[in-house]
Parts: C-alpha cells; sequence; structure tokens
C-alpha cells in the first residue's frame, strides 16, 4: 500500500505551514512536498494516495469559498485527512460566515480531521455545520524545552534588565493583542518599548506607526523586528523582559508554544484554549485577567516569566518527535479507536 502523503501547505513563513515542515522534518518515512498552493495544485491532484494537509483557510486561496473548492477537489482526487487551524468563530466579524461554510465543506470531505486541542473540537461542533462524521482527534501542539545552556544564560541575564520591554510574539495583524498590551501599559511608569516579535501581516503595515503614537501617547513606545528565522526568534524571546500573549481573537495558539519553547513563561490572557494548556502545564504559562496588574508584577518582577527547568515536565507538553509519530499513526491508520497515544488529550 502506497504510504500518505504530507503536504506542507503555504508561504514559507507562515506558521502553520512551518509546523507541517517540522512533524514532516521527523518524520523520515514519510514522503512530503512543501510549496505554496498554486506550486503544488496540479501535482496533488494528480496523485492516488492519501494525503494529509495542516489547513487554515487563508492558505489555500484569496476567499474561504476558493479554499474549500481547493481541498474538496482535491478530495475527489485522493483520499484527504487534514489537521484544521484557525477554526471560525464569530470574532472573525463579517468572514465568519464565509469561514464556517467553508470548514464545513472541508469537513465533510477528509476522512479524518485532527484538532490541537478541545477547546478547539468544542469550537468546531458550536461554530461549523457540518454534516458527515469523520473520524475526530485532538492532538495537543508539541513544545520542545530550549537549548539549557543557553536558556541558563537567558535566565541570569534577565534578573537585572536594562531597558525594560514587552514582547507579543508572532505577525503583526488587528486581533493579535498588540493594542491590548499598549492600552494595558497606560498606567505603568515607563519608558517601556512594546516589541512585536516579527512583520505585520500583508496589508497591516500601518499598524505599527499607529500603535507607536498610542504607545508614546503613555511614554512608551512600540516597534515591530521584522521577520525573524528561528534561531533569531528564539533570541528575542529569550531577550524581552516580560512575554506576553493577549489575542482577542483565539484559535490553538503557536505563539503560546513559542514562547514556552525558549524558556518563557508568559502572561496570557483567558481563554478556554490557554484555560486548557495551563490545565496541562501550569508551570509553563500565567494566566490573568488583570492585564495592566500583571504587567506591573512581572515588570518588577521579570524572573516570574521564566519557566524554572527543574519544573518542565515532558509529560505535560508533546515533544516535536512525539507529535510527529502520533500524527503518522493517525494518517497511516495506525492509531485504532480507543487507544491513547502519549501526549495525546483523552
Amino acid at each position: 500500500m502506497t504510504a500518505p502523503l504530507l503536504a506542507c501547505v503555504g508561504p514559507a513563513q507562515h506558521g502553520v505551514r512551518m509546523h507541517a515542515e517540522n512533524l514532516a522534518s521527523r518524520t523520515p518515512q514519510a514522503p512530503s512536498v512543501c510549496g505554496e498552493w498554486p506550486q503544488l495544485r496540479d501535482e496533488l491532484r494528480r496523485g492516488t494516495s492519501a494525503v494529509h494537509l495542516h489547513v487554515t483557510d487563508r492558505i489555500f486561496g484569496t476567499s474561504p469559498a476558493l479554499a474549500a473548492e481547493a481541498l474538496t477537489g482535491l478530495a475527489r482526487s485522493r483520499p484527504l485527512s487534514v489537521t484544521l487551524h484557525d477554526i471560525p468563530q464569530p470574532s472573525d466579524g463579517h468572514a465568519f460566515e464565509a469561514r464556517r461554510a467553508a470548514y464545513a465543506a472541508i469537513v465533510d470531505a477528509a476522512r479524518l480531521v485532527v484538532l490541537s486541542s478541545d477547546s478547539e473540537r468544542a469550537q468546531l461542533h458550536r461554530h461549523v455545520p457540518f454534516t458527515t462524521t469523520p473520524e475526530l482527534a485532538v492532538d495537543p501542539l508539541p513544545v520542545d524545552p530550549p537549548e539549557p545552556r543557553q536558556w541558563h544564560e537567558a535566565r541570569r541575564r534577565a534578573a537585572h534588565p536594562a531597558d525594560p520591554t514587552v514582547g507579543v510574539l508572532g505577525f503583526l495583524y488587528p486581533g493579535k493583542g498588540h493594542d491590548r498590551v499598549v492600552g494595558a501599559l497606560a498606567g505603568v511608569s515607563g519608558p517601556v518599548e512594546v516589541l512585536a516579535l516579527g512583520r505585520a501581516s500583508d496589508g497591516h503595515e500601518d499598524l505599527v506607526p499607529e500603535l507607536d503614537a498610542a504607545a508614546r501617547a503613555h511614554g512608551h513606545s512600540f516597534r515591530a523586528t521584522g521577520f525573524l528565522d528561528d534561531a533569531a526568534l528564539t533570541r528575542a524571546a529569550q531577550a524581552v523582559t516580560v512575554p506576553v500573549v493577549a489575542p482577542s481573537h483565539v484559535s490553538a495558539s503557536g505563539s503560546v508554544g513559542r514562547w514556552i519553547a525558549a524558556g518563557r513563561r508568559p502572561l496570557v490572557t483567558a481563554h478556554p484554549f490557554f484555560e486548557e494548556l495551563a490545565g496541562r502545564a501550569p508551570w509553563a504559562l500565567t494566566l490573568t485577567e488583570d492585564l495592566e496588574a500583571a504587567l506591573a508584577r512581572a515588570l518588577a518582577d521579570p524572573l516570574s516569566t521564566w519557566i524554572d527547568p527543574a519544573a518542565w515536565r515532558t509529560e505535560d507538553l508533546p515533544s516535536t518527535e512525539l507529535a510527529a509519530a502520533v500524527q503518522w499513526a493517525r494518517v497511516t491508520g495506525a492509531h485504532h479507536p480507543g487507544a491513547h497515544h502519549p501526549g495525546e488529550t483523552a
């Protein structure tokens, strides 16, 4: 029997493609392809073996309807399984109805649908009107611990910060939480620099001067670093004084995992996904419903925003190696219903 194909689709810098590539790279027995959808579309449609893709509608078309058309068309050519990201929710605003219809079509076309959290599975059932009964599975996003020596040195330096910074990791776009952080610093004595660790999403470059103006009104400043490769992102994540995850629009967030993978214990605003993660790994993040007060405390005690290496529990957060093995077992059918993989949410 021909092995399933792992297709890593999207722009090279997109987190969903990078996550798919990370898992594929740890699955040497699996055939894989990487590229943007227009480059891969014809090749994928010519194949006949099963194919697994990590999916957010934005990387498969310029509209949710076009993304659904792309994936349902692919499913007519070969068996399709998907890991869904960015599940539709009312905070999508005017795009919500189109996105939920697109995701319903994708779920109806797939034989296996994987989510990254129980809260996402509940969100899928609540907001996406699919009509079939595919196999649904929950496999948490992987998080690997940082390199020990770099982690130790960065924690040591954190005890004596120079100019305080507050970091938000990932692409800059509305709803990511940069504005929440700037607003929460209004009552904090400064100056504090708010850093977006990444670049503005296409079409949202105007947010940088807008957020800087808002920050300067309270004696602070705002700056985006631009795109950072993996090593540079780790260094930047370990250099900021206080890491924050405060989005108004939440799916299973790769940003919080990226902070944790740098050894940081980020301040995280309340949301079912983050609460679920805190339940599994309470040592890895600090939940707060009062971001202003939490920021003030963390700026006064930067070491509170670091994970103690002795507290890291690999049984709480699956490694990339384990997540790749679980994914491969899923897509090859080696995972039998009722079986339980380490690191899986039962």
